[in-house]
């Protein structure tokens, strides 16, 4: 064969190489990104060959490249999401302290701090709360723990530093010796607005301030230590 037959031939080749990928990149368009003309004639078997392992090859980079990108394959598993923390009302402590003696038919129940972090920590006791028909504990001590973490540093200024990082608990009585229950802050999250007026707070009477203190003849008394009929409160020490 003359050279001049031959390069007629390789011409014709690359024209009927270059439709096929013409049509092969209409039919598969995300398929086939770029492609290269052999300068030299090969067997048709070949060509079908390579077409089809260069249109496999666009698929599957293409399927990779989708899954590396947006999520296939991706090591990042989902988040459980905690209860938000709702922020705290603003409780009043003598609002509260009056609410507690209006639930005097409800139970009394002994709440306290406790300081996280410290190995061998104890619970230290710093009131009581009240809830309406005995019902919303939980939701008294995790919306009122401002007034009860204020009241445990007024308490204890050396054991519960300003700067201490608490937690919340009540005290469940047992038939022996009971035991104190952490409280969940989140506690209060879903409570309804308004809450705060089904349930109060006294905290222990700490002499030195005069909150939470009872008088009786001008002096400050244990509750109990008098007649309630000749019982006053110290409301003027704290907050209106």
């Amino acid at each position: 064969m003359s050279i001049t037959q031959t390069l007629i031939l390789s011409n014709i080749y690359k024209m009927k190489v270059s439709t096929l990928l013409a049509i092969s990149a209409l039919a598969h368009p995300c398929s086939v990104t770029s492609f290269v003309v052999p300068t030299t004639p090969l067997t048709t078997h070949v060509t079908s060959s390579s077409t089809s392992s260069a249109s496999t090859f666009g698929q599957t980079s293409l399927s990779q490249l989708s899954m590396a990108g947006f999520g296939g394959g991706g090591g990042g598993g989902s988040k459980k999401n905690k209860k938000a923390v709702k922020p705290l009302p603003k409780l009043k402590a003598k609002t509260q302290w009056d609410r507690y003696a209006d639930l005097k038919q409800c139970k009394k129940v002994i709440v306290g701090v406790k300081i996280v972090g410290e190995e061998d920590a104890d619970w230290l006791e710093v009131g009581k709360v009240r809830s309406d028909n005995d019902e919303h504990t939980l939701v008294a001590i995790a919306n009122q723990r401002a007034l009860i973490a204020d009241h445990a540093k007024r308490l204890y200024p050396v054991k519960v530093p300003a700067n201490s990082v608490l937690e919340w608990g009540y005290f469940l009585e047992g038939e022996e010796e009971g035991s104190w229950v952490t409280v969940d802050k989140a506690s209060g999250a879903d409570a309804p607005k308004g809450i705060e007026k089904k349930f109060g707070f006294e905290g222990i009477s700490d002499k030195a301030s005069g909150f939470y203190c009872y008088y009786s003849e001008g002096r400050v008394v244990e509750r109990g230590e008098t007649l309630a009929s000749n019982l006053t409160t110290g409301s003027k020490t704290l907050p209106n």
